[in-house]
């Protein structure tokens, strides 16, 4: 099997992700600026992992390429077991549509649309049915405890809500992968501790959550801390007990 050309390898087929040496930079004027240096890193299909470091440890770099909505410098990729690294803007989102849900500190929820409206949103643009969106959509309002705030604009609701709309959103396409960078940055302890169950919820019914973030008591919920120092993989370890 492949996608453009790209071959399935299969010792790669059990990750969800798999990375080897990925190295990421950037340029500002004539200076280089390493941001990823040699990651290595492999997610199993059903797994709950933090990608936890402090500001500037390489994380949201991680998050894009992982993400696929960036390409890595050099090293390789897998995804689904299929190596991704050299694939063009337009097939990185062919591949990634319908398969990665994302998460963000800031919500990206659209102003002028609904909470149903937002949830359906990424399915305009699967080859899905008005009908089905329809159903899916529903599901995910009763499964996020949304359905009385169904009519409400952003501006209407309070940080916890938009983010369980976020959420909500991210999964109303069931896809096998959901990130989220620093999902609860922008909530209260409360309301984070809530998302962070919600994520659990997510993976336990079959999605592989992968949550970065710089909080070490959102870390600890995982079941896997991946640590990230200077753009360096320095730990990865198994949380005893989940």
């Amino acid at each position: 099997m492949s996608v453009s050309g790209h071959k399935m390898y299969d010792f790669e087929q059990f990750y969800m992700i798999h990375t080897r040496d990925l190295v990421k930079g950037y340029r500002s004027q004539e200076v280089q600026t390493p941001v990823l240096i040699n990651v290595n890193i492999d997610i199993g299909e059903g797994e709950y992992v933090a990608i936890a470091g402090p500001s500037g440890s390489g994380k949201s770099t991680l998050f894009d390429i992982m993400g696929l909505l960036d390409q890595p410098d050099e090293g390789e990729i897998f995804f689904m077991g299929r190596e991704v690294s050299t694939l063009d803007d337009k097939h990185r989102m062919k591949l990634r549509r319908g398969r990665i849900g994302y998460v963000f500190r800031q919500f990206n929820l659209v102003d002028e649309l609904t909470v149903v409206e937002n949830i359906e949103l990424p399915l305009l643009y699967m080859d899905i049915s008005r009908r089905s969106r329809k159903e899916m959509v529903e599901k995910s309002l009763h499964r996020f405890k949304l359905e009385h705030i169904r009519k409400s604009f952003p501006r209407q609701l309070t940080g916890l809500q938009q983010q369980i709309t976020a959420l909500a959103r991210a999964t109303v396409y069931n896809p096998p992968l959901l990130l989220a960078d620093e999902p609860t940055g922008n909530l209260n302890s409360t309301g984070g501790n809530e998302i962070l169950e919600l994520l659990s919820e997510v993976n336990e019914s079959g999605t592989t959550v992968v949550v970065f973030t710089n909080s070490v008591s959102d870390a600890q919920k995982t079941q896997r801390i991946i640590q990230l120092f200077d753009g360096h993989v320095v730990t990865d370890m198994a949380q005893k007990g989940n």
